[in-house]
């Protein structure tokens, strides 16, 4: 990848810290010095990472770069910023407990709404819509339009509840302020509160503090999310079928280990997330500026995606290679194209897509 050829081989960069609790990691590899410089030119002045083993829910590495002068003041994995999509995987994961599945269709059509006493136009990031979608390729795409459809199905107030219950407590506002927008990232939230959240999506669904010191007492978890319903979301997030209408196929998306993959990109480039997960590690990288300017064309998937790229390879070093585990309530069954639903025998279109076993 694009990070990769450019790690120092000592993390002596001006303006890079880094913290660990398991103090055995090459901080070289886990620099975030090298994707800033690369991206300076577009804006880009600060970025952080942070690694997790959520086997264990232990922080392995926590990093801070900063350009000098710019920021090092402040630890950029505990700054709220606008959350772009990240949250979509949450919104659909309690869409799914209510009775949707991945082969739920949602229209991606142009939609505009009123807002006050004016009407706001929402459109995907690629300003194309796509007619019905499954929800495996609504979320696998990163779609706005889909995503709104589905906050208006579950409630607002009853997706602030969970994301509240899975970490995010600086979302203290009434559910009207965020209003739909919350499903497309109007909040604030933080590095840490994200990697947290995607950490328990690969625990199965189970919530609890990170670990950040090795000799701290492992932390109680609670279920906050469905089993099932956190392996079928890892599953799409995984399925590079499911995101070729937005990101293509292949790429540096594509990871050597099955991995979960979430990107986001803020309002005018402010920043750029990247949330992924394998069988083992949770990893959370953020690019941007933190004196709030906007960035020039960086997005979640060109700038963040290689740095968690870079950061995967050295861990998958570390550990056998499996895929992302599914749950034995899932299965597999064959769909109408149109309709969503299970195929009849005449139906001549149709394709497969996960489905929860009680929804036969």
């Amino acid at each position: 990848c694009a990070s990769c050829a450019t790690w120092p081989s000592a993390c002596g960069a001006r303006g890079c810290s880094m913290r660990s609790s398991a103090g055995t990691w090459p901080r070289h590899r886990l620099c975030c010095g090298p994707r800033r410089r690369q991206l300076a030119d577009y804006g880009v002045r600060n970025a952080a990472a942070l690694v997790v083993d959520h086997a264990k829910g232990e922080v392995l590495a926590w990093v801070n770069a900063h350009a000098p002068g710019e920021g090092s003041a402040y630890d950029a994995v505990t700054v709220p910023r606008q959350a772009g999509s990240t949250l979509k995987p949450f919104l659909y994961a309690l869409a799914l407990e209510r009775g949707w599945t991945a082969a739920t269709l949602l229209e991606d059509a142009p939609l505009r709404e009123a807002i006050g006493q004016g009407q706001h136009a929402y459109r995907n990031y690629s300003r194309s819509h796509y007619g019905s979608v499954r929800l495996r390729d609504a979320l696998g795409n990163s779609l706005n339009i889909p995503a709104v459809r589905a906050i208006q199905f579950v409630g607002v107030a009853d997706f602030l509840d969970r994301l509240r219950q899975l970490g995010f407590h600086g979302l203290r506002q009434h559910p009207d302020y965020y209003g739909d927008g919350l499903a497309l990232g109007n909040a604030e939230v933080t590095l840490l509160e994200l990697t947290t959240a995607f950490a328990a999506l690969a625990n199965g669904g189970e919530y609890r503090p990170l670990r950040l010191l090795r000799d701290q007492s492992p932390l109680p978890a609670r279920a906050v999310l469905a089993r099932p319903v956190s392996r079928l979301i890892g599953n799409i997030l995984a399925d590079p079928d499911a995101r070729r209408l937005e990101f293509g196929a292949g790429g540096l998306m594509q990871f050597p280990v099955e991995t979960a993959i979430k990107t986001g990109t803020s309002s005018d480039y402010r920043d750029a997330w990247v949330l992924a997960f394998n069988h083992r590690y949770t990893v959370g990288v953020w690019l941007g500026r933190l004196d709030g300017a906007p960035m020039q064309g960086v997005s979640g998937a060109c700038g963040a995606v290689p740095v968690a790229r870079a950061i995967f390879a050295e861990l998958n070093r570390r550990t056998s290679p499996a895929p992302l585990p599914m749950d034995a309530t899932l299965v597999q069954l064959m769909i109408c194209r149109d309709s969503g639903l299970p195929a009849r025998r005449l139906e001549l279109e149709i394709t497969e897509s996960l489905l929860l076993a009680e929804d036969e």
